[in-house]
């Protein structure tokens, strides 16, 4: 695992020479990190497996490394706690409780944001039963980003009931590079 975290230092030290303004760590999208967390996905059975503080491991690794290298107000993370990905990777059997934990810990690190991919990406917002969206992001201490299907409606509508604090239009913006003229006049 060192060098996994090595890896990400050298890519948050790579973007500091660049010139960026922070950083995002990518535990979403059943991409590394998130393999991780998911019980469905990490099948091991030493330190980074089993419990819920073993599978949330690396990842704690990694945003304490890369806070390291830029301090946490310019570090965010990006998760996926009910998205459903290529192959249909099964969700967490508990995803309130290890993303509850997770959120928990990473408040320790003063990071810049939370970025959540809100249902599964590209298609619908939906959240399994008994998992409330809402109530992982509120153990958050900063600011939260909403992703996933957002029209300027909905985005006004979650800001002004403080359900997010911005919006990620990812896609629409691949497609409309014009996207913040198109919704300052409502097209």
């Amino acid at each position: 695992m060192p060098g996994i975290v090595a890896q990400y230092v050298q890519a948050a030290e790579n973007a500091k020479r660049a010139g960026f303004d922070g950083v995002e760590v990518h535990a979403a999208n059943n991409y590394l990190l998130e393999q991780f967390i998911r019980d469905s996905t990490n099948k091991r059975t030493d330190a980074y497996g089993g419990s819920t503080e073993n599978r949330t491991r690396l990842v704690l690794e990694v945003v304490d490394a890369v806070v390291k290298v830029w301090g946490g107000n310019r570090v965010g993370i990006r998760l996926s706690p009910v998205s459903l990905q290529i192959g249909n990777t099964p969700l967490d059997s508990d995803i309130v409780t290890t993303y509850g934990y997770l959120i928990d810990k990473l408040n320790a690190f003063g990071l810049a944001y939370l970025h959540f991919v809100e249902g599964t990406t590209g298609t619908d917002r939906e959240s399994p039963q008994n998992v409330d969206l809402d109530a992982l992001r509120a153990r958050f201490d900063g600011p939260f980003i909403g992703n996933n299907k957002y029209d300027l409606a909905l985005a006004e509508q979650r800001r002004a009931a403080g359900k997010i604090d911005a919006v990620a239009f990812g896609r629409p913006f691949i497609s409309n590079p014009d996207l913040v003229a198109r919704l300052h006049k409502g097209l």
